[in-house]
């Protein structure tokens, strides 16, 4: 009796089991799929991929900052407990990599200026401390890997103001500001300062920027700019990212809807008012999330590949035909996705169309190659994926 019993408990948890991975046997990537695909950490932290300025790519870890010969791979500063790099720029015309560091004596939260060499012996210079004409007191909030600062401080007539600015030896020279008499940014701190994915790295003036304020009562103000004009984004959520494809504006917001927002194009004075939806993913992602566009050989039709916040999120693309209104969405596992469905993206390199360096948090950093046409297919024909770290220069 206690034999059959034992076989009986026995067929039962396997009649369960057969139940459950029956229900999970047409979802999109079972749970032995994706253990058996997913991505091992390498040891390597990746932060910011700072660019190529000529044959080496130079980038962040957590260790510090280093330089790559695509065989070989050079430490020019590393990380110590009174310098760690927040963030950096490659200053290629002077031979040099500027990043910031905490300012542990300030009272503001303002972080310091320093550089590093890129000739050997690669020397880290003291603080440097520039002056500013523009503001007539400033701190420091950020360094963006296309060699813009962003700096708040008080205007003498506007008050409050924050600009994008760059350096030159002892000076910062402002390229675009925004400030509370002339915004309306009185009650409004900085939110975030997007850069289209892939394209980090390159200046203002060639590849436009959006910088996001949000108000003490949650409200937000979004500025898509070139440096030259700005233009006001009527949009009252929070952005994720942004991409332009077929000279048009697409929005991601971070509750994962994408927006339509019209002519790429940036015209003095124009207000980008009109912002139509065109689909809601359910996704939820972080600001400057990896969102990349690619146009079908045919040109008729848009994919914007994302990555949602969540590291175990396969990446989803979203699809239109030119003048649709609405889009499709789509999960990828497989070709181009092969590798990034357990990976945390932090930073990417186009190195040509349709062709990305992409570094991760703790995986390591990819090649992908995506083939417009298929871009949404869920298949191996969608493109391809180096292994971690098996990419190339």
């Amino acid at each position: 009796m206690k034999t059959k019993r034992t076989y009986g408990i026995l067929f039962s948890i396997l009649a369960a089991l057969l139940v459950i991975t029956g229900c999970n046997a047409d979802a999109s990537a079972g749970l032995f799929r994706q253990i058996s695909e997913s991505t091992k950490p390498v040891g390597i932290q990746y932060r910011q991929i700072l660019g190529k300025p000529a044959t080496d790519l130079y980038f962040t870890t957590s260790e510090g900052i280093s330089f790559t010969t695509g065989t070989t791979t050079t430490q020019i500063k590393t990380n110590t407990a009174d310098s760690r790099n927040l963030a950096a720029y490659v200053d290629n015309a002077n031979s040099r990599v500027l990043f910031l560091i905490n300012d542990p004596d300030s009272t503001t939260n303002s972080a310091k200026v320093r550089s590093v060499s890129t000739v050997s012996p690669y020397t880290e210079s003291s603080n440097l401390d520039p002056s500013f004409a523009l503001l007539s007191s400033y701190k420091i909030h950020n360094l963006y890997t296309n060699g813009l600062f962003l700096l708040q401080g008080t205007h003498t007539t506007n008050g409050k103001t924050f600009s994008l600015s760059t350096y030159a030896p002892n000076a910062f020279t402002n390229v675009v500001s925004f400030d509370a008499d002339t915004h309306g940014l009185a009650d409004y701190s900085l939110e975030s300062v997007l850069q289209a994915t892939g394209k980090e790295t390159i200046g203002i003036s060639t590849q436009p920027i959006i910088v996001s304020f949000v108000s003490d009562a949650g409200n937000y103000k979004h500025f898509y700019t070139d440096g030259a004009s700005k233009e006001l984004i009527t949009l009252d959520t929070r952005l994720a990212n942004f991409t332009i494809l077929n000279s048009r504006l697409y929005l991601l917001t971070t509750d994962g809807k994408l927006y339509d927002a019209g002519s790429s194009a940036i015209g003095a004075g124009r207000d980008l008012s009109s912002v139509s939806s065109m689909i809601s993913s359910n996704k939820v992602y972080d600001a400057n999330a990896f969102m990349y566009g690619v146009r079908d050989a045919g040109g008729s039709k848009s994919h914007i590949i994302t990555k949602s916040k969540s590291s175990n999120d396969p990446l989803y693309v979203l699809s239109f035909a030119d003048s649709a209104t609405t889009a499709t969405g789509e999960s990828i596992r497989y070709g181009y996705g092969e590798y990034l469905d357990s990976a945390e993206i932090v930073s990417t390199y186009e190195k040509t169309a349709n062709n990305l360096l992409v570094a991760t948090a703790k995986n390591g950093m990819f090649e992908i190659t995506v083939i417009p046409a298929s871009a949404n297919s869920n298949s191996t024909s969608n493109g391809t994926s180096s292994e971690s770290e098996e990419y190339t220069l």
